[in-house]
């Protein structure tokens, strides 16, 4: 193996981690970049070519699936009848 494809492991192996950690949906995101760059380092691109994939890959996933999971990690707050008693007095 080349030091390219064990770099990209390494780093992939990392997001992962910290993800499990951190339960944030921080570095998913990051992982699926390094997914990419792995894939290209495994048949043999140059390393300019697995840094724009990590970067684009992570881009794209960041931007493109993260509002559309936190909707639904977060659906929010749903509304009860104690809301209307929120700010009175109580006797």
């Amino acid at each position: 193996m080349n030091t390219s494809v064990i770099v990209w492991l390494l780093l992939m192996i990392l997001f992962l981690v910290v993800e499990g950690v951190t339960v944030g949906l921080f570095s998913l995101w990051f992982a699926g970049g390094a997914l990419a760059a792995l894939l290209a380092a495994l048949m043999g691109g140059p390393g300019w070519m697995q840094c724009t994939l990590f970067v684009l890959v992570s881009a794209a996933l960041l931007l493109g699936l993260r509002p559309w999971i936190r909707k639904y990690m977060n659906p929010g707050k749903t509304a009860t009848n104690a809301d209307a008693i929120i700010g009175t007095q109580g006797y």
